[in-house]
């Protein structure tokens, strides 16, 4: 049902996981405790919140080196 409602909405790519993977890194993103995130959706190993963070680690990565800007006073 939610993929067939996605079309209809024009989204292509639509799947219940979707909602997990964009939790996990909104969740990493606002830099909360990752142990906080397996427990509010149920983990309990270590290997989900890599995997559902996963797919915006690259995001994630590129905001913190500006955040933080490590060589950009050398």
């Amino acid at each position: 049902m939610l993929k067939r409602r996605g079309l209809a909405a024009g989204l292509v790519k639509l799947h219940a996981h979707l909602w997990r993977h964009t939790f996990a890194h909104e969740w990493k993103r606002a830099g909360a405790d990752t142990g906080d995130l397996m427990l509010l959706l149920g983990w309990t190993s270590q290997e989900m919140p890599r995997r559902y963070g996963a797919s915006a680690a690259a995001e994630r990565a590129q905001e913190a080196h500006q955040r933080i800007g490590v060589g950009d006073h050398v």
